[in-house]
């Protein structure tokens, strides 16, 4: 019996010829793509050129630009001149007490206190009763004196007497001597017993043992230290009471800052967190020495607050303007110096449509001007704005 053949796998020789099919596809498809690119590469449209940018050159001693690069970035020119100038200088101060318009208030014995009549804030008068405390210290003088005018009186009672009784021939003269001398001594010791309680700031308007604290001036309660059953002693304050209609601005200027600044020169001041409001005053007084640790003196300006504008230390901004004096150098807008290499520099005018970049050495300021005392000549003109563009050229 003849074996059967083994049939043939199905379909294989269909796949084989699809698989074929699609390599070809995709073959044609890679040829036909990389024609594309080259034709697209060979046949790419030409790209126009850009026009040339607008910007400056420098040459290491000047700067070249166009007219329109002026005129986009706003240069503007200006001459030097010659002047009279009146510095200005700004700090930083606190303001503080008058001392002529500030007490201190405590009291002049020991005991404790039982009424507190005033409190922060309170507006008091000259000999306002602040608080009122209770002292055995005064008790004890007042009742010594009391007990001194009781002698005073029967030391009198006995002389007037003993003068009788001697012009009638009852008595010896001395004996009338005596009792004078006696009534003497008693007015002597009330006259003692009197100035003690009046030191001790008792008085014949409080009863025995009681002190007023009183205020000396008139004014503002600043600050208070007392409460009802309070213990105090003669070295404690008790009350601070304050004038505010006229303060002190004092500021510490450096020892460098000090020359030309004098009595009577003219300042604005302004509070740090309100620069818009502005009040005038004059320098009052400039300090005669040099701290030796921060190197500053002292300056004082005197402020009328009949506003109470401005608070005991609260901090203030003061433009003083010195002494206007003749400039020595060339005067020019502070807005045409800018630092290069850590050199004051300004943008001198070469020719049309070029500057020079110059160090120049400054002494005094206004608020808008700027006293240059080397690095210029007369007749130069300068930019005194887009300072900062032309600077930004020369590190390009």
């Amino acid at each position: 019996m003849t074996p059967e053949a083994a049939p043939a796998a199905p379909n294989s020789a269909p796949t084989r010829g699809a698989t074929a099919l699609r390599w070809g596809a995709a073959a044609l498809a890679a040829v036909a793509l990389a024609g594309g690119v080259v034709y697209a590469v060979r046949h790419k449209a030409p790209v126009e050129a850009e026009p040339p940018r607008d910007v400056p050159t420098f040459d290491g001693s000047a700067i070249r630009f166009s007219p329109a690069y002026a005129e986009r970035v706003g240069l503007v020119f200006a001459k030097v001149e010659s002047g009279d100038l009146s510095p200005t200088s700004n700090f930083t101060g606190t303001v503080a007490f008058d001392p002529e318009r500030v007490a201190v208030v405590g009291a002049r014995v020991a005991g404790r206190i039982s009424h507190v009549r005033k409190f922060d804030g309170d507006m008091v008068k000259a000999t306002d009763t602040l608080a009122e405390l209770e002292s055995a210290e005064l008790g004890s003088a007042q009742s010594a004196l009391l007990v001194a005018k009781a002698h005073l009186a029967a030391a009198e009672a006995n002389d007037l007497r003993e003068k009788q009784l001697a012009e009638a021939k009852v008595s010896s003269a001395r004996d009338a001597e005596l009792a004078h001398a006696v009534a003497l001594a008693s007015k002597a010791e009330v006259m003692g017993a009197e100035q003690r309680v009046r030191a001790l700031g008792g008085s014949s308007a409080t009863g025995v043992g009681v002190f007023r604290v009183t205020s000396p001036i008139a004014g503002r309660i600043v600050e208070s230290h007392v409460s009802r059953g309070q213990s105090v002693d003669p070295s404690a304050t008790l009350f601070r009471v304050a004038d505010l209609s006229r303060v002190w601005v004092e500021l510490s200027v450096f020892e460098r800052e000090l020359a030309g600044l004098r009595a009577g020169d003219d300042v604005e001041l302004s509070p740090q967190i309100n620069a818009a409001v502005v009040v005038k005053g004059k320098v009052a007084h400039v300090g005669d020495v040099i701290d030796l640790e921060t190197r500053s003196a002292d300056v004082r300006i005197v402020v009328d607050n009949a506003h109470e504008l401005w608070r005991p230390g609260q901090s203030v901004t003061a433009r003083i303007h010195r002494q206007v004096v003749k400039a020595e150098g060339f005067l020019l807008p502070s807005e045409a110096l800018t630092t290069v290499d850590g050199k004051v520099t300004v943008f001198v005018l070469r020719e049309k449509n070029a500057v020079e970049p110059r160090t120049v050495v400054v002494g005094a300021r206004d608020r808008t001007r700027v006293q240059v005392t080397s690095g210029l000549a007369a007749g130069d003109t300068v930019v005194s704005k887009g300072v900062f563009a032309l600077k930004a050229e020369i590190f390009r």
